[in-house]
């Protein structure tokens, strides 16, 4: 019996629909989760008797971030190998393709500082670091996945 491999592309690199719905999906998830978390951790704190605690969807919200983080990295390998090496002899937005890339490093190695930092002033940095670049990371996401947008606009 011979066995056939299901594509996940329409073409050489090209996603399908329903592969883009969960490509975004997955990626929305991560950011509207901890764009949440930053409104609810910094503006919509809990007041208790003894002041001010943390706001019960906290929890919710950093584990749903948790796992969409770990969704992420898996289908960062599965990008890599359906996407990014298909497309990269062919040079368009490779330069917006790699920043996502190297962006994508650093808040995982931020994150990662986030779970097992002890010291104070590395956890401060990595808490900064790994909020203000995860926010900033739809952008340049968008504008790479974007037909619509000039190329040299992107690269």
């Amino acid at each position: 019996m011979k066995r056939t491999r299901r594509k996940t592309m329409r073409g050489h690199g090209h996603f399908s629909r329903q592969r883009k719905f969960l490509i975004y999906g997955v990626f929305a998830a991560l950011w509207g989760s901890g764009a949440l978390w930053l409104v609810f951790h910094y503006f919509l704190p809990q007041h208790g008797p003894f002041g001010a605690m943390p706001n019960p969807a906290e929890h919710w919200l950093i584990a749903l971030h948790g796992a969409a983080a770990f969704a992420t990295l898996w289908m960062g390998g599965w990008l890599w190998h359906a996407h990014v090496a298909p497309w990269w002899r062919n040079g368009k937005r490779r330069r917006s393709g790699m920043s996502l890339v190297v962006l994508g490093g650093v808040l995982i190695a931020s994150g990662y500082a986030l779970y097992y930092a002890n010291d104070d002033g590395l956890r401060r940095f990595a808490t900064t670091l790994h909020w203000l670049l995860g926010l900033l990371f739809a952008l340049p996401l968008v504008m790479h996945g974007s037909s619509s947008v000039p190329q040299e606009f992107i690269d």
